[in-house]
């Protein structure tokens, strides 16, 4: 590779060496050739008979002026060798003596034949020398005849003159192509020298790099194969020596690695089938304990699935406040469940009680004593989650408690499912009993502060009506007492038919907007009352609760609308403005004004109550236009919600509500 490498940069030095030499070869070659044609111009002008003399003699003289230029130029002077015996250099010398001493002369002599005034001095060219024994070479090449004239003397000589400048050409051209064939010449011998270099570097490469490295992919494909008995025989110094000593000592390290990772994999393999069974042992367990309610038979169930898939002995499960699971115990009663068979007894704790599993909340073994002088060893893993205890699980072992590390664990795991659904349970339960328990209040709310209101009401005119009886005097006014009750029994059965659809309201999956559609149609549908709604609330931004406060606010505004503003529109807008929901009820009907708020009504109020559950404010005022506005605003719970203030415990209160 060193010698194909520097044979090229030999060869690219020759051939950047002789293309320097050829520069300049061509434009003296055609610089020397162009001389021949100014000759014959000048000759031309020389014989043109046409022209006065004057203008024939400036003709004339420009074109020896010019010839002397081509002559003498640069770019055919830096291409004679300074070597005074080369062939070019006396050829251009030659030329340059003819010129001088015959042809330009008898130029002048003609010029000055035809204006003596202008002809230039015969010296005005200089002096050339020419090489010993060139003069006696020239001079026989122009004799012309003895008294011709100038123009004729020049005429006669010129066909020579240019054969001279022939030669000089011929020699240019032969020097450009003796240098362009050592050019060539060294070409050939670089490409020689190369094709030589490369089928040696083939050769040794077939022998040092090919055939070792197909013995080495031999081993290599063996051992891809899983056969690591395969040996390279190449082995030595050089790379791929020492690469064959280190695949061989590789395949000897990776035989033993693939039988250690065989036992390995078997392992994993044990390891993975037992996290499966594991897997869905917890699965099992945590649909059973979560999908069916919490019962004997559901957890002794629970405990012969973990009995039979871990292969332990019975299983005992002790519960404490067993109320919490079965309300018909009694709150002193304990709970129980074993997979023991009954002729064994009541389970493994019989003898000691229950105060060293209830002391001890971690995972330990007992030595449990059976009446005789054998033991049984129990592992007890304790039934709780994050806030609270529950019991034990007692889990029945061989003799000599052979339990992996991995069998605790999964135990230990499965207790603790245990308390989370316990735990869950009685959350479920406690959440129904706030639920019932909210459920009453608003109840009790709604009544006390509207049909209670107008019973109220009615007992005391009922008193009046009796006093008015029992006196004839006052027969008269029991007649108007009669008719206040008939319009306070009215009054109190509309009331009831409004509480009635108010327990009856809710906001389903389609959310707030869809049930203040519905709302709003149906106040539409009792009369000739147009309703416009515009929500412009983000969706999800209300919790539940308020839903249904907004939702009841609503309704409420537009039953008063309906009844006693005796309006033609009405406009219910929501939406945010200043990081607080606001929501507004305006109508074109008569007005508030300032006219106090009639018997057995307590709208306002109420809805006033609805607003200051949600920390806000509401205000009755006449509209700008005429008729009644009522404004809500609050902040939205998203707003009052805070770590601070524990509003962490607010999705749970308001999912009860």
């Amino acid at each position: 590779m060193a010698a194909i490498v520097v044979l090229a940069v030999l060869s690219m030095l020759t051939s950047a060496i002789i293309a320097k030499t050829l520069e300049g070869m061509a434009t003296a070659i055609n610089q020397a050739g162009s001389l021949r044609m100014q000759s014959y111009r000048i000759g031309v002008a020389v014989a043109d008979d046409a022209l006065p003399p004057a203008e024939r003699a400036a003709r004339v003289q420009a074109r020896i002026e010019e010839f002397e230029d081509r002559l003498h130029s640069p770019r055919l002077r830096n291409a004679i060798p300074a070597e005074s015996r080369n062939p070019v250099a006396l050829a251009q010398a030659r030329v340059a003596r003819l010129w001088r001493e015959h042809m330009r002369p008898a130029l002048q002599e003609h010029i000055r034949s035809l204006a003596p005034e202008t002809a230039p001095d015969t010296d005005a060219g200089g002096t050339h020398s020419l090489p010993p024994g060139l003069a006696t070479s020239v001079a026989p090449v122009l004799a012309p005849g003895a008294g011709a004239s100038p123009a004729a003397s020049y005429l006669a000589q010129v066909d020579a003159f240019v054969g001279q400048i022939d030669h000089l050409v011929r020699e240019l051209e032969e020097v450009a192509e003796g240098r362009v064939a050592t050019l060539r010449l060294a070409q050939w011998i670089a490409l020689a020298l190369t094709v030589g270099a490369v089928l040696v570097a083939m050769a040794l490469v077939i022998r040092r790099v090919i055939l070792p490295l197909q013995d080495l992919l031999c081993c290599a494909d063996r051992a891809r194969q899983g056969d690591f008995g395969g040996r390279t025989r190449y082995s030595g110094d050089d790379e791929l020596g020492r690469l064959g000593a280190a695949l061989n000592l590789m395949a000897e390290g990776l035989s033993a690695l693939y039988r250690d990772l065989e036992h390995r994999v078997e392992e994993k393999t044990r390891d993975l089938a037992r996290s499966n069974h594991s897997l869905d042992l917890l699965y099992r367990t945590s649909k059973a304990l979560n999908e069916d309610p919490m019962t004997d038979q559901v957890l002794r169930r629970v405990l012969a699935d973990i009995q039979g898939a871990l292969g332990t002995g019975p299983a005992t499960l002790c519960l404490a406040e067993p109320d919490s699971l079965a309300p018909d115990t009694g709150p002193t009663a304990k709970l129980r469940v074993t997979t023991r068979p009954a002729e064994e007894g009541g389970g493994p704790c019989q003898a000691q009680g229950c105060t060293a599993c209830r002391d001890d909340q971690s995972v330990h073994r007992l030595r449990v004593a059976l009446g005789t002088p054998a033991e049984r060893c129990v592992l007890s893993l304790p039934v709780r989650d994050r806030e609270r205890s529950f019991g034990v699980l007692l889990i029945d072992l061989p003799p000599d408690c052979p339990t992996e590390p991995w069998q605790e664990r999964l135990l230990e795991t499965l207790a603790g499912h245990i308390g989370t659904a316990i735990n869950l349970q009685q959350r479920t339960r406690e959440g129904r009993r706030l639920i019932l328990h909210e459920e009453r209040t608003i109840i009790a709310r709604e009544l006390h502060d509207s049909l209670a209101q107008s019973l109220s009401y009615l007992k005391i005119q009922v008193t009046r009506l009796a006093a008015s009886l029992r006196d004839p005097d006052h027969a008269a006014s029991a007649q108007a007492v009669l008719d206040e009750l008939r319009e306070g029994i009215s009054s109190a059965y509309r009331q009831l038919r409004e509480l009635l659809t108010t327990f009856r309201l809710k906001v389903d999956e389609r959310g707030l907007s869809r049930a203040l559609e519905a709302t709003v149609q149906e106040f539409r549908d009792r009369g000739a009352l147009d309703i416009r709604l515009d929500h412009a609330l983000p969706a999800g931004l209300l919790s539940p609760n308020e839903e249904i406060h907004v939702l009841q606010i609503v309704r409420e505004a537009l039953s008063n609308v309906a009844r006693h503003a005796g309006a033609r529109h009405a406009l219910v807008s929501l939406g945010l403005r200043d990081g607080q929901v606001e929501v507004r009820i305006e109508d074109d009907g008569r007005g508030i004004g300032g006219r106090p708020t009639p018997a057995h009504h307590y709208g306002m109020a109420i809805m006033g109550e609805r607003a200051q559950s949600l920390e806000g404010t509401l205000s009755c005022t006449s509209a700008p236009g005429g008729g009644t506005r009522i404004l809500v605003r609050f902040p939205p719970r998203q707003a009052r919600v805070s770590p601070a203030t524990g509003g962490a415990h607010q999705p749970l209160q308001e999912a009860l509500h």
